[in-house]
């Protein structure tokens, strides 16, 4: 059984309970006491609560421990339990905001997340802290490369800049693709992937799109067909200059969407570009 510890009401000292657990003396006022057994009770309920099942007395780092525990088990809900208590005990804790912003904040919606997020980012002591609250945010981002693009920005801008990015990512988490992508153009706009991610959000445009003009004007795609044929071909310029791998990335799924005939007339047209430009 876990140790009963009984407080002196007078000086806060120890009290030391006789063999009969009835009389106890303070051990450092030396106060006696009669000690009723309902206090008794109460302390073993207590410690039962807290040892067996888990839901009292735990300190902040017991909590953090539980809750990434439960995270790893998928359960995130439980976890988001955890770190709240965690919140409640040391409302300024880092590592509990963290993991109460990651499992879903106060879990009323899809953006409970994000003040969840600002807070952990507002509290951190240390870059790595923020820079860590940051990535993880992105996860929320609704394609991979938006989230690479994204991260490297935060990695070549000072802190201050970093401030600022932070900000405007959270804004747009939850919102249109395209708006997010358009950030990232914004944002950080040699990176590929940015142009790439645009590109596959604005693809639907040009759907069974088909060719205008006659003999004497030439063949062409329509302007809006156009403004996306350069937003591919100022992905697949970008990454051709990176590296082999990226641009095999864009091949890759431009050929995926060849094989679509929806796409027939525009994914034409782009690979007559790009054929053209070597």
């Amino acid at each position: 059984m876990a140790k009963i510890t009984l407080i002196c009401e007078q000086c806060g000292g120890n009290i030391i309970l006789d063999n009969s657990h009835e009389i106890g003396t303070c051990d450092h006022c030396f106060a006696q006491f009669v000690v009723k057994q309902d206090q008794i009770i109460q302390k073993i309920t207590q410690n039962i609560t807290k040892h067996v099942y888990g839901y009292e007395g735990k300190d902040v780092e017991e909590l953090l421990i539980d809750g990434y525990k439960l995270v790893d088990l998928g359960d995130d809900k439980k976890a988001n339990a955890k770190f709240k208590q965690a919140i409640n005990i040391e409302p300024d804790c880092w590592s509990a905001w963290l993991g109460y912003a990651s499992t879903g904040g106060d879990r009323s919606g899809y953006l409970s997340i994000v003040p969840a997020y600002r807070k952990a980012y507002s509290i951190a002591t240390e870059e790595k802290q923020e820079a860590d609250t940051y990535v993880d945010m992105t996860r929320y981002l609704p394609d991979r490369d938006l989230r690479a693009a994204f991260i490297r920005a935060f990695n070549v801008a000072s802190r201050k800049e970093r401030h600022n990015i932070f900000d405007l990512v959270s804004k747009v988490i939850g919102c249109d693709e395209s708006e997010i992508a358009s950030l990232a153009v914004d944002l950080c706009p040699e990176d590929w992937r940015a142009h790439f991610a645009m590109a596959k959000f604005r693809q639907i445009r040009v759907r069974w799109c088909e060719l205008e003009g006659n003999f004497f004007t030439g063949k062409h795609l329509p302007a809006h067909a156009v403004e996306v044929l350069n937003v591919f071909m100022r992905a697949y310029r970008l990454a051709k200059n990176e590296s082999d791998e990226a641009k095999q990335t864009v091949l890759s799924y431009i050929n995926t969407l060849t094989n679509d005939s929806s796409y027939r007339v525009f994914t034409t047209e782009l690979n007559n570009q790009i054929r053209r430009e070597g």
